[in-house]
Order: structure tokens, then C-alpha cells, then sequence
């Protein structure tokens, strides 16, 4: 249950970050194509700070913007080199924060760089557009390669869990739509993906051809799973799979999709799904790490995701991390959501959606 002040801080913050339709956590929006991000005044600000050698812009949606010591703040006093800027806003996606990094850094780099400084981007965004995960990638690409051309390195943190029971999105089988989009944009970020995978037919759009290997500029210079980090709820109690097995086989939708497979090979698709379904829980936010809503962590997450990333930040930033029980094991391969099969282009739209492959409109 809920105490007295828990219910008037949610209630103040959702002044600030929204709720969608009932109550819905706001994030993500599925958006057919994102809206560019709304004018905003030239920007002012300027580090200051001439003992920090080391600048570093913070850019993330509504979770990188979270008020209470949000993991930016915390990164800047474990690390004793670095001076950090976050220009996170709540609300965007991909697009609208490589958008918010040109208008308000790149356009005005002459002002902010001062010769022996190091630069970097520590992005942390993408969850506002992450029910379009190509598009998503593209955008976050795109990015990494302005970052680079203009003298930035990169940190890469991934997404954050995310969902709960009672958001309907996640309910049943439909909810490996956003599982595997969610995963497809961590997986982009910390470079576990080809860039066919990652980008889908945004790939085509490269400099180096849609076949070629990744580029040392498309990709952080640093990387940082949060996804499959103590944020996790690894631990939860999984859905019925035997239910959730005989509810997708009474499903006309899903029977007619797959009519034409074999027997065999339509029920090991089957129960392939279903198990996947049931294991969607523990890949929420964590109840304890939940602040108003099951997106947005509280101090202690973002305490949590300063710890993740800290042994895993450059030696110049000179920061002095706590000291971490060893960390788990990496998941094996079959507790990553895999990727659908590429048989699934010849798929009707709304299949595609439901399976983790929205149609994707190309934006010029």
C-alpha cells in the first residue's frame, strides 16, 4: 500500500511528467511518425566549471529529467573530473532529442568548447518512440554520428525495465510487442545487434552501404546495460503458461497467420510464444524501484543506475565508484526475446504489430 506521502509526491510529479488516458503511464507513445519537437528560446547555458576538465551533456526522456537526485547528478559527484549538463525533457523520443542535441549544443559548440576540455554525450533516451524500434534506432544512430563528427565521445545507457500487469499493453501475448521493441533498441545501444537487425529498412540510409559492419561512429564509444541490470524484477512470478497457451490457440487471428505451417510447427511456434508471454514480468521495473508509476524509477533506481554505470565510465572522468557484490552472470540466450523471423516482412501489418514489427513510415 501506498503511504500518504508517496501518493501527494506522485501526485506532484505527475503535474510534471503526465499520464496518459485512466492513469497509463505516459511513456511510450505509439506514433505513427514523431512530431518534430516544439520551438525552443537559444539556448544560454555554458559550463562553468574550470577544475572539471571533462564535459558531459546528460540527454534522456522524462527519466533522465526525474527531479530527485536523478542518476546525472549522481554521476557528477562520484566523478571528480566531470562537469555534467542534462538537457533531458520529459516527453521526447528519439527523433525530438537528436532535435534538442543540435539546437542546443552542436549549434552553439564554439561557445562551449574550450581547448584541453573532453566531451561527451551520455544518452539514455528512446522510450517515448520505442513502439517504432527501427525508426528509434535510426534516430539514436543518427546521433551518435553528429556526436562524433562534432569532438564527442559517447556513453550509451540502454533503457530502463519497464511495465506492469495492469497496463494493458502488456497484457497476454500482445504484450511481446513491446518487450521485443523494448529490447530491440537496448540491444541497438549496447551493439548487440547487426545493423539490419537494428535498423531494419533505415539501414539502407547509411553512409557505408546496408550491408556493411558497423562504423566506430554509429556506435557508443561506451555502452551500459540497464536493462538486464538489478533494475530487473528477475525474480518475479511468471503468467500461466498453459492459460496463456490455450488462449493464443483459440485465437482466429493467430491461427489464420500461421495456417501455413505444419502441424508440428505451428504448435512449437505455439508454445515458444506462450512461454515468452509468461516470462514478460521479470522484465518489469522492480516494485521497490517504482515512483509514481512503473516507468519512472525512484532515487534509489537512479542510485542503482549510477552504480551500473560507474565502473564502466573512462578513466579520465576520475571517478570513484562504491564497491558492488559481483554481478550476475549474463542471461543466457534464450532469456533474450529473440527477434522475429524474417518471414515475418510477408506478414499483414497488423501481425507485424503485434509481434514486435510495426510498419515503419520513412521520414524525409
Amino acid at each position: 500500500m501506498m503511504t500518504r506521502g508517496r501518493i501527494v509526491a506522485g501526485a506532484a510529479l505527475l503535474l510534471v511528467f503526465g499520464a496518459g488516458p485512466k492513469g497509463q503511464a505516459q511513456e511510450p507513445a505509439d506514433l505513427g511518425a514523431e512530431a518534430p519537437a516544439p520551438p525552443e528560446p537559444a539556448p544560454t547555458w555554458r559550463f562553468k566549471l574550470q577544475d572539471r576538465p571533462v564535459k558531459v551533456v546528460v540527454l534522456a526522456g522524462s527519466i533522465g529529467a526525474w527531479p530527485k537526485q536523478p542518476y546525472a547528478e549522481r554521476i557528477a559527484k562520484m566523478c571528480k573530473h566531470v562537469e555534467v549538463k542534462n538537457l533531458s525533457k520529459v516527453g521526447f523520443g528519439a527523433f525530438q532529442l537528436r532535435q534538442r542535441f543540435k539546437q542546443q549544443v552542436l549549434e552553439r559548440l564554439g561557445a562551449l568548447k574550450q581547448p584541453g576540455n573532453e566531451y561527451w554525450l551520455v544518452f539514455q533516451g528512446g522510450l517515448n518512440s520505442v513502439g517504432t524500434p527501427e525508426r528509434t534506432n535510426h534516430d539514436i544512430r543518427e546521433m551518435f554520428v553528429l556526436a562524433h563528427s562534432r569532438g564527442f565521445k559517447v556513453v550509451g545507457l540502454s533503457l530502463t525495465p519497464w511495465g506492469d500487469e495492469s497496463d494493458k499493453r502488456w497484457a497476454g501475448v500482445a504484450g511481446l510487442k513491446y518487450l521485443r521493441a523494448t529490447t530491440r533498441v537496448v540491444d541497438f545501444v549496447t551493439g548487440a545487434l547487426t545493423p539490419a537487425e537494428a535498423l531494419g529498412e533505415f539501414a539502407g540510409r547509411r553512409a557505408a552501404g546496408a550491408d556493411a559492419a558497423w562504423q566506430a561512429e554509429e556506435q557508443a564509444d561506451v555502452a551500459v546495460d540497464l536493462y538486464r541490470s538489478s533494475l530487473r524484477a528477475a525474480t518475479a512470478p511468471v503468467r500461466d503458461v498453459e492459460a496463456l497457451t490455450r488462449k493464443l490457440e483459440k485465437d482466429r487471428g493467430w491461427q489464420a497467420a500461421h495456417a501455413g505451417l505444419d502441424v508440428e510447427a505451428r504448435a512449437s511456434l505455439l508454445r515458444t510464444e506462450a512461454a515468452a508471454a509468461a516470462e514478460i514480468p521479470r522484465w518489469f521495473l522492480r516494485e521497490e524501484l517504482r515512483s509514481f508509476d512503473h516507468i519512472h524509477p525512484n532515487a534509489e533506481g537512479h542510485r542503482l543506475i549510477a552504480e551500473a554505470a560507474c565502473p564502466r565510465l573512462p578513466a579520465s572522468w576520475g571517478c570513484e565508484c562504491p564497491t558492488l557484490p559481483a554481478p550476475p552472470a549474463p542471461p543466457a540466450a534464450a532469456e533474450r526475446p529473440a527477434p522475429p523471423n524474417l518471414l515475418l516482412l510477408l506478414y499483414p501489418p497488423w501481425l507485424r504489430v503485434l509481434l514486435g514489427w510495426p510498419e515503419q513510415p520513412v521520414r524525409r
